[in-house]
């Protein structure tokens, strides 16, 4: 894992290899700007502040971020991931899937 600091966030890139940690985050695509760490909005609200409606999809997050689903034949493996303390947490994966994390919900949704 390597720290990717990014929108004053340290995002973690889930890779063993360094070599790879670039292709990591190429693969993943941009890291939304709408996050901050100074805002009062969870990063839920924060991504929907700056996306509007986000298109809601089913399945499930692990502790790990791995989303499985029964529409995806296989699960998906975090390549980017943030802890903001109190805000939550964000997963991003190839294919443009991003997983919202806070106390009280789960939201999946994909941004291109």
């Amino acid at each position: 894992m390597f720290i990717h600091h990014v929108n004053d966030i340290d995002w973690l890139v889930i890779t063993a290899f360094e070599e790879f940690k670039t292709l990591f985050i190429e693969d993943a695509g941009a890291i939304p700007a709408c996050f901050s760490t100074t805002s009062e909005l969870s990063l839920i609200d924060q991504a929907r502040r700056t996306y509007g409606y986000l298109p809601k999809l089913s399945g499930v997050i692990t502790d790990t971020g791995t989303y499985q689903s029964a529409d995806i034949k296989e699960d998906l493996h975090p390549q980017l991931a943030c802890l903001v303390e109190g805000r939550g947490r964000v997963f991003i994966y190839h294919g443009g899937f991003v997983a919202f994390v806070d106390d009280e919900q789960t939201f999946i949704t994909r941004i291109d």
